[in-house]
């Protein structure tokens, strides 16, 4: 740049009277001789500068003004205060953030475990109530293969026997009384001790028919007896058998009451996972945001630091006396000067 500004700076003087303009890009002024000379060795008579300045406060001459080698003629401060007022407040923002404790990834202490499945206490309610139930079957099948009648069916039998045996005797007794009462001549003591027997043979019938009745007393009784019995042992298979099915649907509950846990207990560890991805998520955008924050914030502070190199200073190439300041035109928020410098010599 320098290099450039030194080419200018000589062809302008080899013209004598020139529109001199420095690039935006220059930052600070370059190192110049003082009061340059001509090819003659003369300064020229006057010095045209053209500016381009956004606010007329950027001009820090006016005519009349005299000024020396290097002077500044043009700066845009305003620019440049903004631009150095932003760059703090960009500054403190970084600082701000930077200084903010990074978020942290806060861990959730998942759901308890299950206790493991215990059914023990009901599968043995189960086996307890199909032993039961197998005792009380086998008792009953074996109730129906032994026969209680035998004695009291042979007592009946023994009993009708000795009715039909006294009955039978009660009418031969009878006939042979009726055969002997027509017999002419009969001694009437024979007569009487036929009747006695008679007598006999129908008391001994009576006996023979009472111990019948009792003996069908007893069968009936023992057919009770029976009948009660088998009732009984049907009624304690029956028990048994509703007392394995209630068990049974103990068992049942217990483990579906289980399946629902679990099932419940596997929605609440999806949730819970579920919660740990959203906030994990979560903070990787907060990380996220806050690294593409400092990012955009440097960025922003390198395009100010660039804004700021290309506000050039203009500095006076000599010593000499602002002779005119004219305002060309304006266009494109920039304001085109052009300033007469009447240069003179430096005394030593």
């Amino acid at each position: 740049m320098i290099d450039t500004y030194k080419l200018k700076l000589s062809l302008l003087t080899l013209l004598g009277t020139s529109t001199f303009s420095l690039a935006q890009t220059l930052q600070s002024p370059p190192m110049l001789t003082p009061n340059p000379r001509t090819a003659e060795g003369q300064l020229p008579e006057r010095f045209t500068i053209g500016l381009t300045v956004i606010n007329l406060q950027d001009l820090k001459v006016k005519e009349g003004d005299r000024i020396s080698q290097g002077q500044v003629i043009s700066d845009r401060t305003i620019e440049r205060d903004r631009l150095n007022s932003e760059r703090k407040d960009i500054l403190n923002s970084i600082a701000n953030i930077e200084q903010m404790p990074k978020p942290i990834l806060k861990s959730v202490m998942p759901p308890k475990e299950l206790p493991a499945a215990d059914f023990d206490f009901e599968e043995v309610e189960v086996g307890a109530a199909e032993m039961k139930l197998t005792q009380a079957r086998r008792n009953y099948n074996e109730a129906l293969t032994i026969d209680p009648f035998i004695t009291a069916r042979a007592n009946v039998n023994f009993a009708k026997a000795g009715i039909e045996q006294a009955y039978r005797d009660v009418e031969l007794q009878q006939k042979k009384l009726e055969a002997i009462n027509g017999i002419p001549g009969l001694p009437p003591e024979m007569l009487v001790h036929e009747t006695e027997k008679l007598k006999v043979k129908r008391t001994e019938w009576e006996k023979k028919q009472a111990e019948y009745d009792h003996r069908m007393a007893e069968y009936k009784q023992t057919e009770q007896a029976r009948k009660q019995e088998i009732n009984e042992l049907q009624a304690k298979v029956s028990e048994a058998r509703t007392q394995l099915e209630k068990a049974q649907a103990k068992l049942r509950a217990v483990k579906e009451e289980r399946r629902q846990l679990e099932y419940q207990h596997e929605i609440t560890l999806a949730e819970h996972q579920d919660r740990a991805n959203q906030m994990a998520i979560a903070l990787s955008q907060q990380n996220l945001q806050r690294q593409s924050k400092l990012t955009e914030l440097k960025e922003k502070l390198v395009e100010i630091e660039e804004k700021k190199n290309r506000l050039a200073v203009v500095r006076s190439p000599y010593t000499g006396t602002i002779k005119r300041v004219k305002t060309e035109g304006q266009s494109d928020n920039t304001i085109r000067i052009t300033l007469t410098l009447i240069p003179r010599e430096v005394k030593p």
